[in-house]
This record gives C-alpha cells, sequence and structure tokens, in this order.
C-alpha cells in the first residue's frame, strides 16, 4: 500500500537568488502526517535547480502515494506545473497535491488550468493534508475534508476551508526532514537561520495586502500572540537542538503591543540563549511608539534587522493605502532607527498603485533618498510591482474604476510578478519607464553590494563587482530620475530568464491556456 509522501519546494524568482530561508511551509504542512506516522521525505528544488527532476526520480518509488508543492503566485507556478508533470510522466498513479498562499486564493483556476494536479488544500493546511492523506489511503472521496478542491466526474468540488488560526507545537515541527540547514540563509552570511511565530494573523486593513481578506471570516481576534514562554521554549529547542544562530520571525506585524516582543527579548536574556533576532513585520505607526530604551534594548538582544513598510512618498498614497502614517513620520522614525545602527532598517516599498500619478512616484524616490543619507546602514528592498490580489481593497478599485480582468490561467498569473515585467492598465508609459528605473536603480541606491556581501565566493565578488562599476551609474539615473533607454532593464530580465526556460512548458505539462 502506497503511504510515503514526498514534499516539493519548487524554484522561486529572481530575488530567490539572493535569500533562501528553510522551506518552513512544507514542515508546517507535514506536521501531521508525521505525528501519524506517515513517511516524508522533503526536496527543495532550489537546492539543486538542475538536477531536481534526477532528486525525484531518486525519492518516489512503488510506495510513493503524492507529492505535495507549496506555491506562491508569480513563476513558482511555472515551475510546480513542471514538477506535476514530471511527476506523472515518472508514475501516473501519484497524486499531485498544490498547496501554499496561491493555492489558498485560487484553487479554482489551479484545478480548471492545471491537469497534472489531482488536489488543492486551500488555507491553514497541516490537519487537512492529514485528512486528506488518510482519504486517499482509505481510497475514500474527501468530501468532508476542509479546505480541499477536486475533480470527480468532470466537475471541480471545493470543500469551504477551516476559518481558524492553526497553532502547532514547536515540539511538533518536524524539523528533522531537513538534513542541513547551514545551506539556508542570506547570501554574504555566516548564519543559521530558523524561521517562528511568534504571533499569528494581522489586525491591520492595508487596502492592497492579502492579510485582511485572509484573516476576514476568522472570528475573533485577529492577532493573536503566542506564549512569551512558547516563543522562548521554541528558539531554546532550535538553538540546543538545530545549533540556530538567528531566528527570524515570519509574523505579519510583530510590534502590535511592544510588550509582547519586550517580554520576548527579557526571557531570551534570563535564559541566556545566545542569538540574533530578526523581524519582518513592523509598521512606522508603531516604530513611532518605540522608545529609544526599547531600541536599545532590541539591539542589545541581538535584533539584526527590521523589515518596516515605508511603503510610499506620497501622504495621499499612504492615506489610501491605510499605513496611518505621514512621510514626514517615516523620515522621523528612520532617524530614529539611524540611531541604533545595529539594527538595519529593511524598508519595503510598493510602486504602480491605482490612481498613483507619476509625481508621486517621484516623490517615493525622493523619500528612498532621504532614507538612505539619514540612516547609512538602511537598506532598501527592491520596490513591489503592484498586483492586484483578489478580495482586497485596491483589487475592487482596480476593477471598477480600470476594468481589470483578474489572471485567470495558471501562465497568466506566472507572469505577474513583483518585480516582473507587468504593465497594470492605471500605468502610463512614462510611469512603468520610471518603475522599471527604480527597480533596477533600487539594487544599487544603498550600496547594499558592500553591506550584505563580505565573503569571497564568485557570486559576492561578482555583485561587489557589479556595485563598484554600474552602481555609481544606476545611482546617477536614481537621483536624476533619468529613465531613457534603460538597456538596463532589457539586461535584468534576460538574466531572470536564463537557465531555466519553463515559459516553454506551459501548455505542455497538462496547463491549459
Amino acid at each position: 500500500m502506497r503511504k510515503k509522501i514526498i514534499m516539493v519546494y519548487p524554484l522561486q524568482g529572481f530575488s530567490g537568488t539572493f535569500v533562501k530561508h528553510a522551506p518552513i511551509s512544507l514542515l508546517y504542512a507535514s506536521a501531521d502526517v508525521v505525528k501519524a506516522g506517515y513517511e516524508v521525505k522533503i526536496l527543495d528544488a532550489r537546492l539543486h535547480p538542475n538536477t531536481w527532476k534526477k532528486k525525484l526520480a531518486e525519492l518516489m518509488d512503488d510506495e510513493t502515494l503524492l507529492v505535495g508543492i507549496s506555491v506562491m503566485s508569480g513563476k513558482p507556478i511555472l515551475y510546480a506545473s513542471e514538477i506535476s508533470h514530471f511527476v506523472k510522466q515518472t508514475d501516473p498513479a501519484v497524486k499531485v497535491v498544490w498547496g501554499g498562499p496561491h493555492a489558498t486564493f485560487q484553487p479554482g483556476s489551479i484545478m480548471e488550468y492545471e491537469a497534472n494536479c489531482d488536489y488543492v488544500v486551500s488555507g491553514y493546511g497541516s490537519y487537512p493534508f492529514k485528512c486528506l492523506v488518510d482519504h486517499l489511503v482509505e481510497g475514500k472521496e474527501p468530501s468532508s475534508v476542509q479546505g480541499v478542491s477536486y475533480r470527480k466526474d468532470g466537475t471541480i468540488h471545493t470543500v469551504p476551508k477551516l476559518e481558524a488560526f492553526e497553532v502547532i507545537p514547536y515540539q511538533d515541527i518536524p524539523y528533522d526532514l531537513i538534513s542541513d540547514y547551514r545551506v539556508y540563509g542570506h547570501i554574504g552570511e555566516d548564519r543559521l537561520i530558523f524561521s517562528m511565530y511568534s504571533v499569528l494573523g494581522c489586525p491591520y486593513q492595508c487596502s492592497f495586502c492579502s492579510s485582511p481578506a485572509q484573516y476576514r471570516s476568522i472570528e475573533g481576534k485577529k492577532w493573536v500572540p503566542l506564549t512569551v514562554k512558547d516563543v522562548a521554549d521554541h528558539i531554546e529547542h532550535v538553538v540546543k537542538k538545530y545549533g540556530a544562530n538567528f531566528i527570524y520571525f515570519i509574523d505579519d506585524d510583530s510590534f502590535v503591543k511592544l510588550d509582547h516582543v519586550e517580554g520576548i527579548i527579557d526571557e531570551i536574556q534570563r535564559r541566556n540563549i545566545n542569538v540574533k533576532l530578526g523581524f519582518r513585520g513592523a509598521r512606522i505607526s508603531e516604530i513611532k511608539r518605540m522608545s529609544d530604551e526599547f531600541l536599545s534594548k532590541l539591539a542589545s538582544a541581538g535584533t539584526n534587522i527590521m523589515h518596516i513598510g515605508a511603503e510610499s512618498g506620497s501622504d495621499r498614497i499612504l492615506k489610501m493605502i491605510r499605513k496611518n502614517c505621514t512621510v514626514e513620520d517615516i523620515i522621523e522614525c528612520n532617524r530614529k532607527l539611524a540611531r541604533h545602527p545595529e539594527i538595519i532598517a529593511g524598508y519595503n516599498i510598493i510602486m504602480g498603485l491605482p490612481t498613483e500619478t507619476l509625481e508621486e512616484l517621484k516623490q517615493t524616490r525622493d523619500l528612498i533618498l532621504q532614507l538612505v543619507k539619514d540612516h547609512p546602514n538602511c537598506i532598501i528592498f527592491q520596490p513591489n510591482k503592484f498586483r492586484p490580489l483578489p478580495d482586497t481593497e485596491l483589487f475592487n478599485v482596480a476593477v471598477r474604476d480600470w476594468n481589470y480582468a483578474e489572471p485567470k490561467t495558471l501562465r497568466d498569473w506566472a507572469n505577474i510578478e513583483v518585480e516582473g515585467d507587468y504593465t497594470a492598465p492605471w500605468m502610463t508609459p512614462e510611469m512603468k519607464k520610471f518603475c522599471d528605473m527604480m527597480l533596477i536603480s533600487s539594487y544599487f541606491v544603498d550600496r547594499k553590494a558592500q553591506k550584505i556581501t563580505k565573503g569571497s565566493s564568485l557570486t559576492e565578488v561578482g555583485i561587489r563587482m557589479l556595485d563598484h562599476l554600474y552602481g555609481p551609474i544606476a545611482r546617477f539615473r536614481f537621483k536624476n530620475g533619468i529613465d531613457r533607454v534603460l538597456l538596463e532593464y532589457t539586461a535584468y530580465n534576460l538574466v531572470q530568464k536564463l537557465g531555466r526556460h519553463v515559459g516553454s512548458l506551459v501548455g505542455k505539462s497538462g496547463q491549459k491556456t
């Protein structure tokens, strides 16, 4: 009887070249099946970009029940499709299951356009995935498994997903499925990074973000902190058992209540746990409430980086996207953070929003220049090109005011990358060129190559050399708003396509077009 499960993390887009965190989504999804005694293997295709087929074929055998794939929107869809096609070519009896963010919001499009996918699991997936596996082993239709979509008699059936936060005790997270965590991390850094949650959910209503849509149907509070003891126990567990030296909190927002983070820090220090910290979610409105004493405590506890949603240099746009701050607030908070240079302030920027003007884009450019000037140790992450996400407030605006048509096929969804060559119907040609210039120049405007690549590997040396040769040109372009003859953007798109031409597989691997 087939009972073996293989979980696959596909290749990602261009930004995945520089950052590879351990595939925690696969660990969480596998928690209940591992606990139930099923054999589970993990394959991270990012570690084997040219040989993943060989690796997957070696894992598959007569005992393999299914292959599960964690899928985000954008280019990972094409890689997931390629994996699905390979599985069915190798053994048609093996079931293919898609999960992850794209599966949560678009299960119908997957079932309609990816013939090689047998089941989709939407929403929090550990328990539903285990129930699906039980049904497959027993030969039963998963008609009662929450969050599962499947086909029967030519019809797509979707069972409503579980509307509740998923809480998995850290003891049940099957970390041992990954044999070596040293292969993960940020380019140029020698850290053993473990990602984890300190809270669940997000209470804010940012109009561009999928989180409000994701949590809208969950009853009760939308932001639920885990207990300080549980978080500290989790940290101590991965430090002692796996040698973790960097904890990256992947919360939507960690700082809604500052005393929650302060409690975690106090407990880490009380236990004398030697580890550095990073926080993915922080808002300007929260940093305004942080005292210098609080930030000093963060720094002394080993906090290395905070990801901060600056988003725009236009007060009108900030109000429209519900960031609850002004441009002046962003500048003042950045100056406050500059007094604590041990903490890298990493700023997220979004561009190409509905109703945004070229002048407002230039205001965002000016804000970035101000941030870098005031805080030499800050980092500007590559600006995200806005893409309307279903069930968000700005998605409805795009449909209502711009006749925006939601992507239908998987090819359509794959082409909408936050760093991709996508042009929204509300963007003028002038705005498109300016956005492209900002995207390319953002890799160099803050001299991040010199900040984050310290090693002697060929890749790191090449990045620093590129910064040395092209950086001055990029910074000149950015400062002066020169977006003419942007040959660099053409080269950038070409680099993204080199090596793996999965686009040609669409239409050949089971997808309908």
